[in-house]
């Protein structure tokens, strides 16, 4: 799966730093930003960091920053967009990295959607927690993305089957430019609730992104649902110990 975003990296680059990427630049990194200075962690970790930018930004926050990403082509603009900050980047899948140590805020940023065995990829979030750590993920709000997107046919939608397929997209800003032939999964709520759960997770937050309506106009539509939603969980680790023990 990594490799089908290496032609797409350098699209990617040009359309968030030209700010053509409305959803990057004005909802979601204002939205992370406001969380460290929030949270006010020590260490984070970026899980699926793509071209690096949303981890160079909180990178300015935090004392220890690192990011993952696999995408040989995402990998190597990351590589130049991370130069001169302090943010650590590994070519590495979730499941592959080790470290001794637990990170204080976790972030996955549009990731999970993409990913094709999600308890894979929460059980190895979950080696990254301690009791004091935040898992914050964002993806395509699943009661609703359908239906902004068309990816899936009325014949084939169903909201309770998880359903898998390569799409394209592209972003308001930049219509012509049409990122094609990458993984996409709906999966219903209930299914990132279960996974969560079986490995550990209690949910703390739960929002679901709706701009407001000046930034909604730039798009040159207003949003008549929620398009993204943002899940925040932790671990009790000691709870953990305490039920292997018994």
């Amino acid at each position: 799966m990594p490799n089908r975003w290496d032609d797409f990296a350098s699209i990617r680059r040009v359309q968030i730093e030209s700010g053509n990427d409305l959803t990057f630049s004005k909802v979601f990194l204002p939205y992370y930003v406001d969380l460290v200075k929030e949270l006010r962690p020590e260490s984070l970790i970026e899980v699926g960091c793509g071209t690096g930018h949303l981890s160079t930004n909180l990178s300015n926050h935090v004392n220890t920053s690192v990011a993952i990403e696999p995408s040989e082509g995402m990998y190597s603009v990351a590589e130049q967009v991370i130069e001169g900050s302090c943010v650590q980047l590994f070519r590495l899948r979730a499941e592959d990295y080790r470290s001794e140590r637990t990170f204080d805020l976790i972030i996955s940023h549009m990731v999970l959607q993409l990913v094709d065995n999600l308890e894979l990829f929460i059980a190895s979030v979950a080696q990254f927690m301690g009791n004091q750590s935040h898992f914050v993920f964002a993806i395509p709000h699943p009661c609703f993305y359908n239906e902004y997107k068309k990816f899936f046919a009325p014949s084939e939608y169903h909201y309770m089957k998880e359903l898998t397929k390569s799409v394209s997209f592209a972003v308001t800003k930049d219509p012509n430019t049409k990122i094609s032939g990458v993984p996409y999964s709906h999966r219903p709520l209930s299914r990132y609730f279960f996974v969560l759960k079986k490995y550990g997770f209690h949910i703390v937050d739960f929002e679901e992104t709706f701009p407001k309506p000046e930034i909604q106009s730039l798009y040159g539509t207003d949003w008549t649902f929620p398009r993204y939603c943002v899940f925040h969980a932790r671990i009790d680790k000691d709870s953990e110990k305490l039920k292997k023990a018994n």
